[in-house]
């Protein structure tokens, strides 16, 4: 994110303002943040005597005041972090301290997993004296955008397959994603690129057999391989399991139905409309050359039934026997 990157560069130049405040469900930037502060803010000489952490849970809002209210002492500031701070008991008591900071404190508060309200006056104080960033959770087509961008920041190369492989079995858990991609880049080796075969050996995503493999070539009308996978999943369970698999393709499928109507636009146009990267345009057109509309509305109402099945409604079978007729039941469309 451009704005996290511009405030890390500032972090280090030293322009520090009195006081950010970083709220919203998406903790990985929070964190990233905050270590950022704690790294760069101060020199190791000047942390023992000018650096203070509260956790919300644990502290009380006249503490935090006082702290802020403190002088530095053989340094030209004070840091404070307050983490947690959605935790905090009478949070809007800060307001006073915020509407009039003390220019060599700087006080930093992580209020994680939830947006403050908009409604309290403390917020209009926040963003009138000091930087105010708020984080949403990612929604999944922007998942492989973020793994792309994250992966050049770390000058290392990543194909959008790759990207979306790595998206599809590890979700939206930012800081879980970058942790898995660390071990991967720490194995790069001089070829500067994340292969699938890195992202096999050390994320444990099999190139083979997993459910972004299934659904493509189900999309591919790919039978042997289809089954083969199958057949892997029944085995494996855990690697397949069947609410897993009816999501993932209706995912595809209303995509590919998407596309039936936007295939007259640009490629980047339809690249828009789909929340997809450029890249995979192609991919769709060989999709709806084997899937026309009505079999891809089809698929669809095939998938929801199942789907339905795979939470228990309306159904005595198992996920063995219904994996292996929505797999039939597709390819036959």
């Amino acid at each position: 994110m451009k704005e996290v990157n511009e405030l890390i560069a500032q972090i280090k130049q030293g322009a520090l303002k009195p006081v950010y405040v970083f709220d919203g469900e998406e903790p990985f930037y929070i964190d990233l943040l905050c270590d950022a502060f704690e790294q760069y803010a101060l020199q190791s000489h000047e942390k023992d005597f000018n650096f203070k952490t509260f956790y919300g849970k644990d502290a009380n809002w006249s503490s935090i005041v006082n702290e802020c209210r403190s002088y530095p002492a053989f340094s030209q500031r004070r840091l404070v972090i307050l983490k947690e701070a959605a935790q905090l008991k009478d949070f809007g008591e800060l307001e006073n301290y915020i509407r009039k900071p003390l220019e060599s404190t700087v006080l930093v508060i992580a209020h994680k997993y939830k947006k403050i309200d908009g409604r309290w006056t403390i917020l209009k104080a926040i963003k009138a004296n000091g930087v105010y960033l708020t984080f949403d959770k990612i929604k999944e087509y922007q998942l492989n955008d973020w793994i792309l961008n994250f992966c050049t920041t770390q000058h290392i190369k990543i194909s959008p397959s790759n990207a979306e492989l790595v998206g599809t079995y590890l979700g939206t858990d930012l800081q879980k994603i970058a942790n898995e991609l660390e071990k991967v880049l720490i194995n790069v080796g001089e070829q500067k690129e994340i292969t699938t075969e890195l992202i096999e050996r050390y994320i444990g995503i099999s190139k083979d057999y997993n459910v972004f493999q299934y659904y493509g070539a189900i999309l591919q009308r790919q039978t042997e391989k289809s089954y083969r996978i199958v057949n892997y999943f029944i085995a494996n369970p855990k690697e397949g399991p069947l609410v897993l698999v009816t999501t993932m393709l209706y995912s595809q499928f209303s995509k590919l139905y998407q596309y039936h109507y936007a295939k007259q636009m640009s490629p980047k146009d339809i690249a828009a409309a789909l929340k997809i990267n450029p890249y995979f345009v192609k991919d769709y057109q060989g999709y709806a050359q084997r899937y026309n509309l009505a079999q891809t509305i089809e698929v669809l109402e095939l998938i929801h039934e199942y789907n339905l099945k795979a939470i228990g409604i309306n159904t005595a079978s198992n996920d063995i026997d219904m994996l292996k007729e929505i797999t039939a039941k597709i390819l036959a469309v």
